[in-house]
């Protein structure tokens, strides 16, 4: 009863924080599962990527109503994410995984670093290589006029952004949804609040996905994974709260975001040592 009360509590920490940062949580939840409550590798995965989809529901329909989601960023990256996790499957039988994902960790840790310790640094207009890139065919402008925000985009980048997380996701068994947020926002200039509302909403197909192929494997227990939907959907209610009152800025979502990352890269560590059982 201690235990169920204590994951209860934990799913609704981790879900607040997955929500203000746009990851969703099932990336901090897995390792949490395996390492804090016994669950077997892929139980806890499945029983993660149930309790996604409320808190992905949740937070998408405040975000719909605040038109803060951008359909087709979101139409960009996910169906060549869904080909990419294909392509990553079929890959597995002829890369060191396993080197890869340790490499892969350090880069998600470093790439949080770097975003924790510049988050401060005023943006300024950038003339590099990204910035003629994303003015090449392709490209175009996007309007938010409830928000009062416009931002370019360069559709053919984007996609091959999200064949990229597509693939690095069906490669490491990992979710690539805590990318996705970091590449909105540092790759294509997408204010903060339309990246993280957008994210969460691609994690809603990702997580109904994950959820038919986990069901179809036998890894989804219902008893154990109710109640950690019923705890995410109340953290996203939680997170959207707490974003609200605080009514967060580009760079202190940016600062959140990276230590996101760095929790990311230290999960997938983990998860990695627990999957490979060093």
């Amino acid at each position: 009863m201690v235990t169920d009360i204590l994951l209860f509590a934990v799913g609704i920490m981790v879900s607040a924080f997955g929500t203000m940062v746009g990851f969703g949580g099932g990336v901090f939840m897995v390792p949490i599962l395996i390492m804090f409550f016994q669950y077997p590798i892929e139980l806890a995965i499945g029983t993660a990527m149930t309790a996604l989809l409320p808190a992905a529901l949740v937070s998408s329909i405040f975000n719909f109503r605040e038109k803060s989601i951008d359909y087709v960023v979101a139409s960009l990256l996910q169906f060549p994410a869904m080909l990419g996790t294909l392509i990553g499957a079929f890959l597995v039988a002829y890369m060191p995984v396993l080197q890869m994902q340790i490499l892969f960790s350090l880069f998600v840790l470093v790439v949080g670093v770097y975003m924790l310790a510049t988050h401060k640094q005023e943006q300024k207009r950038q003339r590099g290589m990204m910035y003629r890139i994303n003015r090449m065919p392709t490209s175009f402008i996007r309007k938010n006029h409830p928000k009062h925000l416009a931002y370019r985009l360069n559709g053919g980048l984007m996609a091959f952004f999200g064949l990229c997380t597509g693939t690095i996701a069906g490669l490491f068994g990992i979710g690539g949804g805590f990318l996705q947020t970091p590449i909105m926002i540092r790759a294509f200039k997408i204010p903060s609040q339309i990246a993280i509302s957008t994210s969460l909403f691609i994690l809603i197909i990702t997580s109904l996905s994950g959820i038919s192929s986990h069901y179809w494997l036998g890894h989804i227990d219902w008893t154990k994974s109710m109640p950690l939907m019923l705890a995410f959907a109340l953290g996203a209610l939680l997170g959207k709260t707490i974003k609200g009152n605080s009514s967060p800025t580009q760079q202190s979502s940016e600062r959140l975001i990276g230590i996101g990352l760095m929790l990311a890269g230290v999960s997938v560590m983990v998860h990695i040592f627990l999957k490979y059982e060093f």
